[in-house]
């Protein structure tokens, strides 16, 4: 009896083992974080994870493929914030536009000692009739940041906008409240974005 309650409990460790292991990998492969906006919002606008699915990331891919390729390899945890340097370090070498250059210099100089928190996301309007720009144009939305945590510091947006002249840029949220894991932020429709916050 002893020797068969042995066996099961090696058998229950090792299952458990497994288990565990299993979990860690499919964390550590994908920076998929369930963003969400606030259920009184959730008519208006939303934040699409499958950024793959939609037509902004299709014009992407046909006028960007570097940057395209880059969201990409962020959200299945391929690329750090040191790699998306030197992707927008090379597009600030590339481009004409002086503007764009200056705010590429700009992103890559911010990104110093940061990490993302989540993957890139497109923001959307559903509703135009019901969406109200603020006096930038923007658009105000809570949303729902489930991989906040208590001791991040100088949470930010890096969001890139073809609305935007500047196209690339790090902002501060309106307000954030790590015990609910919300941040208030004022977007772009059809913005790509990513949560980000000093390294620890």
């Amino acid at each position: 009896m002893k020797i068969a309650k042995k066996f099961m409990t090696l058998a229950l460790a090792t299952a458990l083992g497994v288990g565990c292991a299993t979990v860690g990998v499919s964390a550590a492969g994908s920076r998929t974080s369930a963003i969400t906006v606030s259920a009184e919002q959730s008519a208006i606008y939303e934040v699409v994870q499958k950024i793959e699915d939609t037509e902004g990331f299709a014009d992407l891919k046909a006028e960007l493929p570097v940057v395209a390729d880059a969201f990409k390899e962020v959200n299945e945890g391929k690329m750090e914030v040191a790699e998306f340097k030197d992707v927008l370090k090379t597009l600030a070498d590339e481009t004409t536009d002086e503007e764009v250059k200056a705010a590429l210099e700009e992103v890559v100089e911010k990104l110093e000692g940061k990490e993302f928190v989540t993957g890139f996301d497109e923001f959307k309007v559903l509703d135009a009739d019901k969406a109200e720009k603020n006096a930038d144009g923007k658009y105000e939305v809570e949303i729902a940041v489930p991989s906040i945590t208590d001791a991040m510091e100088n949470i930010q947006l890096l969001t890139y906008s073809k609305e935007d002249a500047k196209k690339w840029q790090i902002v501060d949220p309106i307000s954030v409240d790590k015990e609910n894991k919300t941040l208030d932020v004022a977007l772009d429709d059809g913005a790509f974005f990513t949560v980000i916050a000093d390294a620890e």
